[in-house]
């Protein structure tokens, strides 16, 4: 019986530790409640930038600027704490306990103009940082290895002009001058910042060395080995042949756009980023405040990071290292790295060519929706006062902010449509956006968004 009493009471501690560590149902409802309203007001913030040029010193003048008829609280029934912080805010949700800081259903939930802003622990932190540096490794193996192939190409077309093989990579150097001569000879350069190695082998073969993080011979782990051989040239021919020129190895537009981006990041702020994570932080340059390059970073298809490395003050790589996270591997596990090693940029657009420059027209979507929704309001509550809808626009204009009804956030006019049955009898309206093309009909942010009087789509 007392054995039976002592393990009872071991499993009730068990179960009272275990629940401790764990955010309740309750909580966790409560939890996705607080973001879908601080996402409203993420919404309306964006309106009143779009309005007003800045975002508000405090949240009572989405009251006053008619964008809300009262403010929220979060699922607990507590107010959001909110502050301007320079071009952007920070709106937050203090948790459970209403106490800055804390865990599990205690956290803080904070939103900023890029969405929610989610802090990490010390071990979060270091785990970050210890998965980043390890995908930094992975990466520059994969450059390593890409520069290898370069290389080895040059070890073939010297030996087809000579009609003998080169007793060491640097005879295989180009003497031209050109921008493909030059990002030739960049990829003799070892990443790792060793010197690759060139052995001769038996049957016309050869295999161009990298000896690891540590340049010895041997090794474990980060120091292991590697070689690319004419098997890997043969085979970067045979892609490109099949492929009619297309290369294969960047099969990720995102890599090639956020490469893009980096080199934009260089023009804006003087210097490369330290991480991707940079491109969505704004900074000061000499002629004043410097906008963000993105708001958001995007993952690969598996949810994996991709990672920037970079060598020195000017040349950099994003890298994405597939399903595996992983350097090496095929299908879902392939990897793609942008620059490509050993071509010139204008070269690599020729066969792909790149996604087009980020632009903002799927945010200003939504807030083309937000202010449509705000102008059916004031539409209704003129037909609740008056038992009719409003003639035109013009009549509800007193109701907005400067006394002017809102453009669309193209700078372009809503248009307004009363609607009407059989006998001519007004039964509504309709409220229509032409979208980011400003014309009638279009695809994709062009599409037009239309509401009638119910807030439904027509």
């Amino acid at each position: 019986m007392r054995i039976f009493t002592a393990l009872c009471i071991s499993m009730l501690v068990c179960v009272c530790v275990a629940s401790q560590d764990r955010i309740s149902r309750a909580d966790r409802a409560k939890m996705r409640e607080t973001r879908e309203t601080m996402r409203g007001l993420h919404l309306d913030l964006t309106t009143y930038h779009q309005l007003n040029g800045q975002y508000p010193d405090d949240l009572k003048a989405l009251v006053s600027s008619n964008l809300r008829e009262v403010l929220p609280k979060d699922a607990w029934e507590k107010d959001f704490t909110y502050t301007r912080e320079d071009r952007d805010f920070k709106l937050t949700s203090l948790g459970a306990d209403g106490k800055p800081g804390g865990k599990l259903a205690n956290v803080d939930i904070v939103w900023t103009e890029a969405g929610e802003y989610r802090e990490m622990t010390a071990d979060e932190r270091a785990e970050r940082e210890r998965r980043l540096e390890e995908q930094r490794f992975e990466t520059t193996k994969l450059l390593a290895r890409r520069r290898m192939v370069v290389i080895a190409g040059e070890v073939v077309n010297k030996r087809r002009t000579s009609g003998a093989w080169p007793k060491q990579l640097e005879d295989c150097r180009r003497d031209g001058e050109t921008d493909a001569d030059k990002v030739v000879n960049l990829c003799f350069a070892d990443p790792f910042g060793h010197a690759f190695t060139l052995r001769l082998l038996p049957h016309e073969n050869f295999a161009v060395v990298c000896w690891g993080a540590d340049g010895k011979e041997g090794g474990a782990g980060r120091d292991t080995d590697f070689v690319v051989t004419e098997r890997e040239v043969r085979k970067e021919y045979a892609d490109y042949r099949d492929y009619w020129g297309y290369n294969p190895w960047n099969g990720d537009w995102r890599v090639e756009n956020l490469a893009n981006d980096v080199k934009r990041y260089k023009e804006r702020f003087g210097t490369l980023p330290n991480e991707l994570a940079d491109l969505t932080r704004a900074g000061n340059g000499p002629n004043g405040p410097i906008q963000a390059i993105r708001n958001s970073i995007p993952q690969d298809d598996w949810g994996n990071d991709y990672v920037l490395i970079t060598l020195g003050d000017e040349e950099f790589y994003v890298g994405g290292l597939g399903k595996d996270q992983l350097e090496g591997g095929v299908k879902d596990n392939a990897d793609v790295i942008f620059p490509r090693p050993g071509a010139v940029a204008e070269e690599m657009d020729e066969w792909e060519e790149p996604m087009p420059a980020q632009n903002d027209d799927e945010i200003l979507y939504e807030v083309a929706q937000a202010l449509m929704d705000d102008i059916i309001s004031r539409a209704n509550e003129y037909h609740a006062a008056n038992d009719s809808y409003p003639a035109t626009l013009e009549d509800i204009a007193d109701k907005f902010p400067e006394k002017a009804v809102p453009l669309d956030p193209w700078e372009a006019p809503f248009i307004y449509a009363l609607t009407m049955d059989a006998d001519g009898k007004v039964t509504g309206f309709t409220l229509t956006c032409h979208a980011s093309d400003s014309a009638e009909g279009g695809d994709s942010w062009a599409a037009d968004i239309v509401l009638n009087q119910d807030y439904e789509q027509q």
